[in-house]
């Protein structure tokens, strides 16, 4: 957004994260059949930095999806609302949009897309806890995003994770909107019904798992982010050029194309073809940096 963020934090790993992130360490860097964890060298390590921050992720959402107590920084109990808000007759997007702009509570993200943020970043000794694992999620002001709120067709729809902010937000967007739309139509799903989803039939893994198309979804999205990022990076591959530096010469073109392929065939070498890496296509950034040409 126009601006650099330098952030860290600690991810803590459960012993099964561990031995899922070393062993694919193992599998990428090492011999065939080895045990052993190579020495990788930085620029290799670079590349696979991702892996570090997805195997965390999926084993975290591995939990929490499974985990009866979840809660939100409010403390309410997950539940996935979607609220629909069907057009009054000759009402457009725009006349919506309009008045979703006026809303201060809202910050625009796009042409169709608003994040709905709390006013002030709550304390710690403010927030309602309870005993169950936190799942919410916070801009880099520190905000907490209490939902979403995008125009699809003829209708506006409002995300959230809890009865209590479907209904706030219900109130908020009524008020606003007014006789531009008709009543609204809500679909909840708890986090139960979400696990309960699965194909009946299949074998249940040994340990917990999201539904392949979540998982998927997350992981493609934190790869775009983390590669449009990269786009204005240092690469040591290319001279320690951003990729849209590099692709300024020939020579760098050249360059950039044989670094887009080493990603891609890192993500090839993944032993199963269905992992959310290995599915994850590269083709947006060969076109992003107009090098479609030198991918064979």
């Amino acid at each position: 957004m126009g601006k650099n963020v330098l952030a860290g934090g600690l991810l803590h790993f459960t012993p099964t994260a561990t031995d899922i992130l070393l062993d694919s360490l193992r599998r990428a860097f090492g011999k065939r059949n080895s045990k052993k964890l190579p020495v990788i060298e930085d620029e290799d390590l670079r590349a696979a930095a991702s892996m570090f921050s997805l195997t965390w992720l999926t084993d975290t959402l591995d939990r929490v999806l499974t985990d009866p107590t979840v809660e939100n920084s409010d403390g309410d109990e997950i539940e996935f609302h979607d609220v629909r808000f069907p057009f009054a007759a000759g009402v457009t997007q725009k006349d919506v949009a309009g008045r979703l702009d006026a809303i201060p509570a809202l910050s625009r993200e796009n042409a169709n897309f608003w994040n709905w943020l709390e006013d002030e970043p709550a304390s710690q000794t403010e927030t309602r806890l309870g005993e169950g694992v936190r799942l919410d999620t916070a801009i880099d002001s520190g905000l907490c995003v209490l939902g979403y709120l995008e125009l699809k067709d003829r209708s506006l729809h409002l995300s959230t994770n809890s009865s209590a902010r479907a209904a706030k937000g219900t109130a908020i967007v009524r008020e606003a909107l007014g006789d531009l739309v008709r009543t609204p139509l809500t679909e909840i799903r708890t986090v139960a019904q979400m696990m309960a989803e699965r194909p009946a039939g299949n074998p249940q893994p040994k340990t917990p798992a999201i539904p392949p198309e979540i998982e998927e979804d997350v992981v493609h999205q934190f790869l775009d982010r983390h590669y449009r990022e990269t786009l204005d990076e240092p690469v040591e591959m290319l001279g320690n050029k951003t990729p849209r530096q590099a692709v300024k010469t020939p020579s760098g073109r050249r360059q950039v194309a044989d670094w887009l392929k080493y990603l891609e065939n890192q993500n090839a070498r993944r032993p199963d073809p269905s992992d959310p890496m290995a599915t994850y296509s590269f083709e947006w950034m060969w076109e992003e940096l107009g090098i479609q040409d030198l991918r064979q």
